[in-house]
């Protein structure tokens, strides 16, 4: 019977071979990107304008699935249960996963544990901005009426848990005011409430095209240094505020993806953003490039995860 052994090893081999030869054809068929927000703020924008070049890249379509609600939690929980075959990933950001674990009491994932981390993709300075409700036009017009208000100013946010809902709690309790918190759903419809003087003020970093409308009024951007764009707009802390806050926004796939598909997706997606009409649209968006290998992303994530963790308790943004 030794004339088996053969065909045995043979079956043996196509057995191991068939995943490699899988591997190295990834992709066969459309790559989803789920963006757990809704349409119109940057989680959206950064996947719509990666979407074309990464198609490119990978040679098969890329289609994005914007599945807002709570948060972000409930999209972001089902891509960490779908299969792991590359072919569904999600668009992993500040708040689903360094804010939302530690706002929220009973997520359906672990941001570190369930996930293969694929690349970082920005870091984005938030800009407080107001409309016409407020009646102000500087930081400083801004914190006397916070300081004197009643009833108490409101601001805009995407959702409680949101990065915005995080950023203005924490500038709230750096420059000892209050302000009422009402969530939207989505950075778009807050964005518009914000315009329209249905709420005073919002922290966000999709502002930069109303304010070149003259819509929105900047008042004073969160990170430690001037957005490039808006050079006369002074940071939170130059008028001290001790405020150094940036959100950002990655790609990652559900945990047991195999290696050589993460490679894949991050050489596509670092490869996209090299070219010079993407590196434009961010610019103008005041989106900052990040890049780098799955292994920084995910070392950059466990870290976010408890800074953030220490903010939302000191904010008390952490559901009761």
């Amino acid at each position: 019977m030794t004339f088996l052994k053969p065909v045995g090893s043979t079956i043996a081999l196509v057995a191991l071979a068939a995943p490699v030869m899988a591997q190295e054809n990834w992709p066969t068929e459309p790559v989803h990107i789920v963006v757990p927000y809704s349409a119109g703020g940057n989680n959206d924008r950064v996947a719509r304008t990666l979407s074309e070049p990464v198609s490119k890249e990978l040679g098969q379509p890329v289609v994005v699935e914007n599945r807002a609600g709570a948060g972000g939690t409930i999209a972001t929980g089902e891509v960490a249960q779908a299969d792991p075959d590359g072919y569904t990933i999600v668009m992993c950001e500040i708040g689903t996963m360094g804010i939302n674990p530690h706002v929220y009491n009973n997520l359906t994932y672990d941001p570190v544990d369930d996930f293969d981390p694929v690349i970082q993709i920005t870091s984005v300075p938030l800009i407080l901005g107001v409309g016409p409700k407020l009646g102000v036009s500087t930081f400083e017009e801004f914190l006397e009426l916070a300081r004197e208000a009643d009833p108490e100013i409101d601001y805009a946010s995407s959702g409680q848990g949101s990065a915005q809902h995080l950023a203005f709690e924490y500038f709230k309790s750096q420059a000892g005011i209050e302000a009422l918190h009402i969530p939207y759903n989505g950075a778009s419809q807050a964005r518009t409430a914000l315009i329209s003087g249905e709420v005073g003020a919002f922290i966000d970093g999709t502002l930069i095209p109303s304010i070149e409308d003259g819509e929105v009024t900047p008042l004073a951007v969160t990170s430690s240094e001037r957005v490039e764009s808006l050079p006369d707009v002074p940071t939170m802390q130059e008028k001290g505020i001790d405020v150094d806050y940036t959100a950002w926004h990655g790609f990652c796939a559900p945990d047991g993806t195999d290696p050589a598909v993460v490679d894949k997706l991050n050489t596509a997606v670092a490869d996209a953003l090299k070219q010079p009409d993407v590196q434009e649209r961010f610019k103008a968006l005041n989106i900052g490039i990040v890049g780098g290998t799955p292994e920084e992303f995910a070392t950059f994530i466990q870290e976010e995860n408890a800074k953030l963790g220490k903010l939302v308790e000191e904010s008390g943004a952490a559901e009761r």
